[in-house]
């Protein structure tokens, strides 16, 4: 139990931190208009941030191969580097509140007394996604997880359409392994509305794959609704053009006027139908 209220003090406490950190501006922020303070302040919070991400690399290392001593070195200068870090127009607070958890989460792991491999690999594997997210708005590392994780949801759609049901639980729970590893990267680039529904429809296969007998109409329409959801949590467009350019073949002229002749062809064949139906059906008389 004091274990459960000094985790949730320290929680309180970092998230506040976070929190004050994000809203809080230079003095005279707010009235200033000097545009090089500014350029200044953004540039300063920039490299914070890069050297924030370069101790959580090496904490991930260190973590990663199980070196108890120099993993509390680096999460002590992880937190060292948090000081005074603005993390305003970067994330909202949901994404802060998100890295405070994984922040102490991590920080709990290593202060573990008995020592987890397993846990060790995941707790800093999720806090380096999460920070990655903060400085990598289009390359993120956790943006990669979207195949493995749409693999798993065809996976889903098999075994259902084969009534197997180890088959089907092993894809479900793969599915969610890797969303709480991405979770907190989400939040911090995501609108959370999006995180929530993605995560309530979870809730909902789950449901429905552990009934007794299964409804196959409901989870076949629940699978049917994981790709949009999985689509909008990576920020996916939902449909994509399928024709993309040929390995080996750069020229842009060739594909304009590749898929112009496709448009042009369309166009012919759909005229040629319109004047042979013109040509089949009798005019209607007008009644007198």
């Amino acid at each position: 139990m004091t274990r459960d209220k000094k985790r949730r003090g320290l929680l309180v406490l970092l998230y506040a931190l976070l929190t004050v950190c994000w809203m809080v501006q230079h003095p005279g922020m707010a009235a200033a208009t000097n545009s090089d303070f500014e350029v200044s302040s953004t540039t300063e919070r920039d490299e914070r941030l890069k050297s924030f991400e370069t101790v959580t690399e090496r904490l991930y290392n260190v973590m990663q191969q199980g070196d108890t001593s120099a993993a509390h070195q680096e999460m002590d200068q992880l937190i060292r580097t948090l000081e005074g870090l603005s993390f305003r127009g970067v994330t909202s607070v949901d994404g802060i509140h998100a890295l405070a958890e994984c922040i102490m989460d991590t920080r709990e792991t290593i202060n573990r007394v008995k020592l987890s491999p397993e846990a060790w690999v995941e707790t800093s594997a999720r806090l380096r996604l999460a920070v990655n997210s903060l400085t990598h708005k289009r390359d993120a590392l956790w943006q990669q997880y979207y195949k493995v994780m749409s693999s798993s949801l065809q996976d889903m759609g098999k075994a259902r359409s084969a009534g197997n049901r180890t088959g089907f639980k092993e894809a479900l729970q793969s599915l969610q392994a890797n969303y709480e590893m991405i979770r907190p990267a989400a939040l911090i680039q995501r609108d959370a509305a999006d995180v929530n529904k993605f995560e309530s429809w979870l809730s909902y296969m789950e449901r429905l794959g552990g009934d007794a007998s299964w409804d196959e109409a409901a989870l076949k329409g629940a699978i049917d609704q994981g790709g949009p959801l999985l689509q909008e949590l990576f920020g996916r467009k939902g449909h994509e053009p399928v024709f993309l350019p040929i390995i080996g073949i750069r020229s842009p002229w060739y594909w304009s006027a590749l898929i112009g002749g496709w448009i042009m062809l369309a166009l012919t064949y759909t005229a040629m139908r319109k004047y042979q139906a013109e040509q089949d059906v009798s005019p209607v008389q007008r009644p007198k």
